[in-house]
């Protein structure tokens, strides 16, 4: 009984001993491209001087202004949905905090859409197209 007691102790530090080089979570490849479309509500073509800039941020610094990860400017996009493709850097510790998606539409130089709600970009929805609605701004 003692000898296998003994074999039994022996055999679980041999294989607790292996553990500490075992990678339980491997991190994936840090450059990323984040694609979707954005929605105006309303199909008809914009005008040739808009602009649409979609950017992916990282919002988790409290007081400070959002670090830009990555971003598209799409010039005369035509009829909404207009479809984009951001390439950016975050580690997988980054994405499980969570990063967010901004959108703004801008025709003739003046900001006239964006989005007023908040769009995640997490390691579960990272590979996901994402759709994003924007709003006029003002009344």
């Amino acid at each position: 009984m003692r000898h296998a007691i003994g074999l039994l102790a022996a055999a679980a530090a041999l294989a607790l001993a292996g553990c500490g080089h075992l990678e339980l979570s491997p991190e994936g490849d840090p450059l990323r491209v984040v694609t979707g479309q954005v929605e105006l509500g309303a199909s008809e073509a914009l005008p040739t001087d808009a602009v649409i800039t979609v950017r992916v941020v990282d919002a988790s610094n409290p007081g400070m202004p959002p670090e830009v990860l990555g971003s598209q400017t799409i010039k005369n996009p035509g009829a909404a949905p207009i479809g984009f493709r951001v390439e950016y850097r975050a580690e997988d510790e980054v994405l499980r905090r969570g990063l967010n998606i901004e959108a703004r539409v801008s025709i003739g130089g003046r900001v006239r859409y964006y989005n007023l709600s908040r769009y995640a970009v997490t390691l579960g929805n990272a590979s996901d197209p994402h759709r994003i609605y924007v709003n006029p701004v003002g009344p």
